[in-house]
């Protein structure tokens, strides 16, 4: 089954917009996993000290304009675009971000296209062809994606001290590196304190979530074999997610349907 294409939309901590000039020294613009993107330090993280930028580096007020806050649309609030600052999410941003991500907009598309190619192709889960079907299989997208965004960003994004969010590479770089990079975030991400890190909290969450269909799945659908290949669709459905949030700003700038950022 395609698992619900859910690319982390939840709120977030504020970002904002910062000229060049005014990049803190505590600042990873080279990151592979948040490239043009820049990390800052924060007041409220927890790793306060160790990210803490130097006062002598600061630039002066004469040299930093005010900062806006970009008017992200719901499902668009974990994604951070680059030139956009992040600031280090806590654990109740996590917790919080988790729950409403699994009833975003996204969220919801994602699960009427997996219950509807499982639907035509009549796939796992096994619940016939007719309209009867279609609700259930509907309804075990909903099931299933709910539990494993909330499984992902709420607990074990925590728990394994990760940041959920998604980081644009941008189309200042070509489009298939953009492609491979935003496809392999299942398996890369970073952890709070930005260094780069196996995505134990989406394998997790996604194997969590999956190993619970057992609760709702018909029982062809339940065996130890069928759990491994749910969990594998369920990874699979999370590189498009990423696939999506990648270039979904430049689509729509495309079709004439939002104005072009002006880069930083």
């Amino acid at each position: 089954m395609l698992v619900a294409i859910a690319p982390f939309a939840t709120a977030q901590t504020t970002l904002t917009n910062t000229p060049t000039g005014a990049i803190a020294s505590n600042a990873h613009p080279d990151l592979p996993d948040s490239p043009g993107a820049l990390f800052s330090s924060s007041s409220n993280s927890t790793d306060a000290t160790s990210n803490a930028a130097d006062p002598n580096d600061a630039p002066s007020s004469d040299q930093t304009p005010a900062a806006s806050t970009p008017k992200h649309a719901a499902h668009l609030q974990m994604v951070v675009h680059p030139g956009e600052i992040a600031d280090p999410m806590t654990v109740h941003d996590k917790v919080v971000g988790g729950i409403k991500d699994s009833v975003s907009l996204f969220s919801a598309l994602g699960w009427i296209f997996s219950a509807g190619y499982e639907q035509a192709t009549n796939g796992s889960p096994n619940y016939g062809t007719n309209s009867t079907a279609f609700g259930k299989r509907f309804g075990a997208a909903v099931a299933r994606g709910v539990s494993e965004g909330i499984f992902s960003e709420s607990l074990f994004a925590p728990l394994f001290h990760q940041d959920p969010r998604y980081y644009v590479m941008g189309p200042g770089h070509p489009f298939f590196k953009r492609l491979v990079y935003a496809g392999t975030r299942t398996i890369i991400t970073r952890n709070d304190n930005g260094h780069l890190a196996p995505n134990f909290s989406l394998i997790a969450g996604n194997a969590a979530g999956s190993a619970l269909t057992i609760v709702y799945y018909p029982s062809i659908n339940t065996t130890g074999t069928q759990v491994a290949e749910t969990i594998g669709t369920s990874l699979g459905g999370s590189a498009v997610g990423y696939v999506v949030n990648e270039f979904i700003i430049d689509a729509l700038v495309d079709l004439h349907l939002k104005k072009k950022q002006p880069q930083p």
